[in-house]
Protein backbone atom coordinates (compact mmCIF):
# COMPACT_ATOMS: atom_id res chain seq x y z
CA UNK A 1 0.00 0.00 0.00
CA UNK A 2 1.60 3.28 -1.17
CA UNK A 3 2.43 6.04 2.03
CA UNK A 4 -0.16 8.89 2.39
CA UNK A 5 2.63 11.19 1.98
CA UNK A 6 3.46 9.43 -1.20
CA UNK A 7 1.44 11.44 -3.60
CA UNK A 8 2.61 14.72 -2.37
CA UNK A 9 6.42 14.03 -2.76
CA UNK A 10 5.78 12.89 -6.22
CA UNK A 11 4.10 16.13 -6.99
CA UNK A 12 6.90 18.14 -5.42
CA UNK A 13 9.47 16.63 -7.47
CA UNK A 14 7.60 17.14 -10.67
CA UNK A 15 6.56 20.84 -10.14
CA UNK A 16 10.47 21.78 -11.46
CA UNK A 17 10.31 19.80 -14.58
CA UNK A 18 6.48 21.07 -15.06
CA UNK A 19 8.25 24.74 -14.93
CA UNK A 20 10.92 24.23 -17.19
CA UNK A 21 8.97 22.77 -19.64
CA UNK A 22 6.45 25.75 -19.43
CA UNK A 23 9.58 27.92 -19.68
CA UNK A 24 11.08 26.28 -22.62
CA UNK A 25 7.80 25.11 -24.63
CA UNK A 26 9.02 23.20 -27.48
CA UNK A 27 7.67 20.64 -30.48
CA UNK A 28 9.56 17.11 -30.07
CA UNK A 29 9.62 15.47 -33.24
CA UNK A 30 12.22 13.25 -35.56
CA UNK A 31 14.39 13.52 -31.94
CA UNK A 32 14.69 17.14 -32.38
CA UNK A 33 14.27 19.60 -30.13
CA UNK A 34 14.06 23.47 -30.24
CA UNK A 35 14.96 26.34 -28.57
CA UNK A 36 14.53 29.93 -29.65
CA UNK A 37 15.73 31.95 -32.33
CA UNK A 38 18.72 34.69 -31.87
CA UNK A 39 17.67 37.90 -30.35
CA UNK A 40 13.94 36.66 -30.09
CA UNK A 41 12.21 38.10 -27.42
CA UNK A 42 8.89 36.24 -25.45
CA UNK A 43 6.71 36.39 -22.44
CA UNK A 44 6.48 33.20 -20.96
CA UNK A 45 3.86 32.74 -18.09
CA UNK A 46 5.12 30.18 -15.72
CA UNK A 47 2.07 28.28 -13.50
CA UNK A 48 3.33 26.77 -10.11
CA UNK A 49 1.81 24.97 -7.33
CA UNK A 50 3.67 25.74 -3.90
CA UNK A 51 2.74 24.83 -0.48
CA UNK A 52 0.93 21.94 1.58
CA UNK A 53 -2.27 23.98 0.37
CA UNK A 54 -1.96 24.41 -3.10
CA UNK A 55 -1.48 28.00 -3.93
CA UNK A 56 -0.82 29.42 -6.99
CA UNK A 57 2.07 31.96 -7.78
CA UNK A 58 2.34 32.88 -11.89
CA UNK A 59 5.44 35.08 -13.22
CA UNK A 60 5.75 36.19 -16.07
CA UNK A 61 9.37 37.89 -17.21
CA UNK A 62 10.81 38.62 -20.89
CA UNK A 63 14.13 37.36 -21.97
CA UNK A 64 16.46 37.02 -24.54
CA UNK A 65 16.98 34.06 -26.13
CA UNK A 66 20.25 32.49 -27.78
CA UNK A 67 20.01 31.34 -31.44
CA UNK A 68 17.93 28.88 -32.13
CA UNK A 69 19.45 25.36 -31.89
CA UNK A 70 17.57 22.38 -32.91
CA UNK A 71 19.32 18.67 -32.05
CA UNK A 72 18.71 15.43 -33.38
CA UNK A 73 19.64 11.93 -31.60
CA UNK A 74 22.56 10.27 -33.89
CA UNK A 75 24.83 6.86 -32.71
CA UNK A 76 23.09 7.14 -29.07
CA UNK A 77 24.17 10.83 -28.30
CA UNK A 78 22.35 14.33 -28.77
CA UNK A 79 24.05 16.18 -31.96
CA UNK A 80 23.51 19.89 -32.98
CA UNK A 81 21.67 20.15 -36.69
CA UNK A 82 23.35 22.46 -38.88
CA UNK A 83 21.78 25.43 -40.84
CA UNK A 84 21.61 24.39 -44.80
CA UNK A 85 22.16 28.02 -45.59
CA UNK A 86 25.74 27.69 -43.88
CA UNK A 87 26.91 24.35 -45.65
CA UNK A 88 28.98 24.57 -48.66
CA UNK A 89 29.61 22.29 -51.79
CA UNK A 90 32.36 20.03 -51.29
CA UNK A 91 32.09 19.93 -47.21
CA UNK A 92 31.96 16.25 -45.62
CA UNK A 93 28.99 14.56 -43.36
CA UNK A 94 28.46 11.72 -42.04
CA UNK A 95 24.95 9.89 -42.19
CA UNK A 96 22.71 7.56 -42.10
CA UNK A 97 20.33 5.92 -44.65
CA UNK A 98 16.64 7.12 -43.64
CA UNK A 99 14.03 3.90 -43.97
CA UNK A 100 10.52 4.11 -45.75
CA UNK A 101 11.83 7.20 -48.00
CA UNK A 102 13.73 5.62 -51.18
CA UNK A 103 12.75 6.85 -54.42
CA UNK A 104 14.12 3.79 -56.40
CA UNK A 105 11.60 4.09 -59.64
CA UNK A 106 12.22 8.28 -59.43
CA UNK A 107 11.67 9.55 -62.85
CA UNK A 108 15.55 11.25 -62.61
CA UNK A 109 16.67 8.22 -61.62
CA UNK A 110 17.24 5.58 -57.99
CA UNK A 111 18.02 7.96 -55.14
CA UNK A 112 17.94 7.31 -51.43
CA UNK A 113 18.01 9.53 -48.46
CA UNK A 114 19.92 9.99 -45.63
CA UNK A 115 19.55 11.83 -41.70
CA UNK A 116 22.83 13.87 -42.18
CA UNK A 117 22.36 16.70 -39.23
CA UNK A 118 21.22 18.98 -41.70
CA UNK A 119 18.17 21.41 -41.39
CA UNK A 120 16.65 24.43 -42.65
CA UNK A 121 15.06 27.66 -40.56
CA UNK A 122 11.83 28.96 -42.29
CA UNK A 123 10.75 32.73 -41.80
CA UNK A 124 9.39 32.10 -38.45
CA UNK A 125 12.21 30.63 -36.85
CA UNK A 126 11.14 27.11 -36.92
CA UNK A 127 13.18 24.20 -38.08
CA UNK A 128 12.42 21.63 -40.90
CA UNK A 129 14.69 18.35 -41.20
CA UNK A 130 16.73 18.49 -44.62
CA UNK A 131 17.90 14.45 -45.35
CA UNK A 132 20.67 14.60 -47.84
CA UNK A 133 19.63 12.65 -51.60
CA UNK A 134 22.00 10.32 -52.75
CA UNK A 135 21.35 9.28 -56.37
CA UNK A 136 22.25 5.71 -57.42
CA UNK A 137 22.28 6.24 -60.85
CA UNK A 138 20.29 7.33 -64.02
CA UNK A 139 16.78 5.80 -64.89
CA UNK A 140 16.53 2.47 -65.97
CA UNK A 141 19.67 1.35 -64.15
CA UNK A 142 19.45 -2.40 -63.72
CA UNK A 143 17.25 -3.28 -60.47
CA UNK A 144 19.34 -5.73 -59.11
CA UNK A 145 22.33 -3.60 -59.12
CA UNK A 146 20.81 -0.80 -57.47
CA UNK A 147 19.49 -3.48 -54.69
CA UNK A 148 23.34 -4.18 -53.92
CA UNK A 149 24.04 -0.38 -53.00
CA UNK A 150 21.18 0.25 -51.00
CA UNK A 151 22.02 -2.90 -49.17
CA UNK A 152 25.71 -1.60 -48.66
CA UNK A 153 24.72 1.86 -47.81
CA UNK A 154 22.31 0.84 -45.16
CA UNK A 155 22.34 0.63 -41.26
CA UNK A 156 25.85 2.08 -41.06
CA UNK A 157 27.30 5.10 -41.06
CA UNK A 158 28.43 6.44 -44.15
CA UNK A 159 30.92 9.04 -45.31
CA UNK A 160 28.95 11.71 -47.17
CA UNK A 161 30.42 14.89 -49.35
CA UNK A 162 27.93 17.37 -50.31
CA UNK A 163 27.19 18.14 -54.31
CA UNK A 164 24.54 20.48 -54.61
CA UNK A 165 22.55 23.18 -51.86
CA UNK A 166 19.36 24.67 -52.93
CA UNK A 167 17.89 27.06 -49.84
CA UNK A 168 15.36 27.94 -52.31
CA UNK A 169 13.85 24.68 -52.31
CA UNK A 170 15.44 23.10 -49.13
CA UNK A 171 17.52 20.80 -51.57
CA UNK A 172 20.67 18.73 -50.58
CA UNK A 173 22.20 16.66 -52.68
CA UNK A 174 24.96 14.04 -51.16
CA UNK A 175 27.97 11.83 -52.74
CA UNK A 176 29.72 9.09 -51.64
CA UNK A 177 32.81 10.28 -53.27
CA UNK A 178 35.27 12.79 -52.12
CA UNK A 179 36.05 13.34 -55.95
CA UNK A 180 32.90 14.27 -57.20
CA UNK A 181 32.30 16.68 -54.61
CA UNK A 182 35.45 18.16 -55.39
CA UNK A 183 34.18 18.36 -58.84
CA UNK A 184 30.80 19.55 -58.04
CA UNK A 185 33.15 22.45 -55.56
CA UNK A 186 34.53 23.81 -58.78
CA UNK A 187 31.22 24.46 -60.81
CA UNK A 188 29.46 27.30 -60.41
CA UNK A 189 26.50 27.29 -58.08
CA UNK A 190 23.25 27.15 -60.19
CA UNK A 191 20.56 29.10 -59.43
CA UNK A 192 16.61 28.25 -59.58
CA UNK A 193 15.46 28.97 -63.01
CA UNK A 194 11.87 29.97 -61.42
CA UNK A 195 13.71 32.82 -59.49
CA UNK A 196 14.49 34.43 -62.80
CA UNK A 197 12.12 37.26 -63.49
CA UNK A 198 11.21 39.33 -66.87
CA UNK A 199 13.95 41.42 -67.68
CA UNK A 200 16.55 39.89 -65.50
CA UNK A 201 20.07 40.77 -67.05
CA UNK A 202 22.30 37.73 -67.37
CA UNK A 203 25.61 37.45 -69.01
CA UNK A 204 25.43 33.30 -70.18
CA UNK A 205 27.49 30.72 -72.35
CA UNK A 206 26.06 29.40 -75.77
CA UNK A 207 26.38 25.77 -75.15
CA UNK A 208 24.25 24.27 -78.05
CA UNK A 209 23.37 26.11 -81.35
CA UNK A 210 20.11 24.51 -83.50
CA UNK A 211 18.65 25.72 -86.45
CA UNK A 212 15.83 26.99 -84.83
CA UNK A 213 18.10 29.36 -82.32
CA UNK A 214 20.70 28.79 -79.48
CA UNK A 215 20.44 27.48 -76.09
CA UNK A 216 22.30 29.39 -74.02
CA UNK A 217 23.94 28.48 -70.21
CA UNK A 218 22.73 31.76 -67.94
CA UNK A 219 23.75 30.02 -64.74
CA UNK A 220 20.30 28.59 -63.89
CA UNK A 221 19.25 24.89 -63.17
CA UNK A 222 17.94 25.06 -67.50
CA UNK A 223 19.23 26.09 -70.45
CA UNK A 224 17.50 29.59 -72.29
CA UNK A 225 16.58 29.49 -75.64
CA UNK A 226 17.72 32.60 -77.86
CA UNK A 227 15.40 32.16 -80.96
CA UNK A 228 16.99 32.69 -84.15
CA UNK A 229 14.43 35.60 -84.98
CA UNK A 230 16.31 37.48 -81.77
CA UNK A 231 19.33 37.24 -84.04
CA UNK A 232 18.04 38.03 -87.25
CA UNK A 233 16.17 41.22 -85.41
CA UNK A 234 19.42 42.25 -84.05
CA UNK A 235 21.86 42.02 -86.70
CA UNK A 236 19.36 42.93 -89.38
CA UNK A 237 19.07 40.52 -92.00
CA UNK A 238 17.81 37.06 -92.54
CA UNK A 239 20.14 34.10 -90.99
CA UNK A 240 20.38 30.81 -92.32
CA UNK A 241 20.03 28.49 -89.86
CA UNK A 242 22.63 27.00 -87.48
CA UNK A 243 25.59 28.03 -89.84
CA UNK A 244 24.08 31.68 -89.97
CA UNK A 245 24.04 31.84 -86.14
CA UNK A 246 27.81 30.67 -86.18
CA UNK A 247 28.25 32.86 -88.32
CA UNK A 248 27.27 35.99 -86.85
CA UNK A 249 29.16 34.98 -83.74
CA UNK A 250 27.04 33.27 -82.07
CA UNK A 251 28.87 29.61 -82.04
CA UNK A 252 28.94 27.23 -79.69
CA UNK A 253 31.40 28.52 -76.74
CA UNK A 254 30.79 32.43 -77.23
CA UNK A 255 29.59 34.84 -74.38
CA UNK A 256 26.88 36.86 -74.67
CA UNK A 257 24.36 39.80 -72.65
CA UNK A 258 20.83 38.49 -72.25
CA UNK A 259 17.79 39.60 -70.42
CA UNK A 260 14.81 37.04 -69.57
CA UNK A 261 11.80 37.80 -72.08
CA UNK A 262 9.59 34.95 -70.48
CA UNK A 263 10.01 32.26 -68.03
CA UNK A 264 6.76 29.94 -67.28
CA UNK A 265 6.08 26.62 -67.98
CA UNK A 266 9.99 25.09 -67.32
CA UNK A 267 10.43 27.16 -70.21
CA UNK A 268 13.02 30.07 -70.72
CA UNK A 269 13.55 32.15 -73.33
CA UNK A 270 15.82 34.91 -73.79
CA UNK A 271 16.43 37.92 -75.79
CA UNK A 272 19.82 40.30 -76.02
CA UNK A 273 19.64 43.07 -74.07
CA UNK A 274 18.63 46.62 -74.35
CA UNK A 275 22.56 47.65 -74.19
CA UNK A 276 23.45 44.74 -76.71
CA UNK A 277 20.86 45.39 -79.18
CA UNK A 278 21.58 49.77 -78.79
CA UNK A 279 25.39 48.51 -79.58
CA UNK A 280 24.20 46.55 -82.43
CA UNK A 281 22.12 49.60 -83.89
CA UNK A 282 24.90 51.66 -83.48
CA UNK A 283 27.01 49.47 -85.41
CA UNK A 284 24.34 49.51 -88.13
CA UNK A 285 24.02 53.41 -88.54
CA UNK A 286 27.89 53.55 -88.68
CA UNK A 287 27.97 50.80 -91.38
CA UNK A 288 25.03 52.74 -93.27
CA UNK A 289 26.90 55.85 -92.59
CA UNK A 290 30.32 54.92 -94.00
CA UNK A 291 28.42 52.80 -97.44
CA UNK A 292 26.67 55.73 -97.69
CA UNK A 293 30.63 57.74 -97.74
CA UNK A 294 31.90 55.10 -100.09
CA UNK A 295 28.74 55.46 -102.50
CA UNK A 296 28.86 59.63 -102.34
CA UNK A 297 32.91 59.21 -103.19
CA UNK A 298 32.57 56.70 -106.20
CA UNK A 299 29.93 59.20 -107.59
CA UNK A 300 32.53 61.78 -107.04
CA UNK A 301 35.01 59.98 -109.15
CA UNK A 302 32.71 58.81 -111.45
CA UNK A 303 31.42 62.92 -112.08
CA UNK A 304 35.05 63.84 -112.30
CA UNK A 305 35.83 61.34 -114.75
CA UNK A 306 32.69 62.33 -116.86
CA UNK A 307 34.05 65.89 -116.63
CA UNK A 308 37.43 65.19 -117.60
CA UNK A 309 36.16 63.22 -120.61
CA UNK A 310 33.80 65.82 -122.08
CA UNK A 311 36.50 68.49 -121.62
CA UNK A 312 39.21 66.19 -123.48
CA UNK A 313 36.17 65.73 -126.04
CA UNK A 314 35.59 69.83 -125.98
CA UNK A 315 38.87 70.58 -126.64
CA UNK A 316 39.46 67.88 -129.41
CA UNK A 317 36.38 68.65 -130.82
CA UNK A 318 37.92 72.65 -131.01
CA UNK A 319 41.53 72.11 -132.93
CA UNK A 320 40.09 69.63 -135.25
CA UNK A 321 40.21 71.37 -139.04
CA UNK A 322 37.21 72.64 -140.28
CA UNK A 323 35.91 71.20 -143.62
CA UNK A 324 36.60 67.35 -144.38
CA UNK A 325 40.43 65.99 -145.72
CA UNK A 326 42.11 65.91 -148.73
Amino acid sequence: MMPANAGRRFRRRMLPLAAFLAAHATSFSCHAFHLLPKSATITTSISTTTGLAGSAVDTAHERKSPRRKCGYLFEGRWEQRRDLAELSVGEKLVGRKVDGCDLLEGKTGPKIFFECGVGRIDPQGRWHIVNGMLRLGRRGARKSVTAKRVKRLADKVVDLYITRIDTATGRLEVTTSPEVAEEASQEKQKVPASSLKEGDELVGTVVRVEDYGVLVDVGANRLGLLHIQMAADLFGKYINKAKGLADAGLEKGAQISVAVSSNGKKRLFLDFTTATKNEAQQQKLKEEEETMQIVEKEKKETSTEETHDIAAGEAAALGAPWGGGG
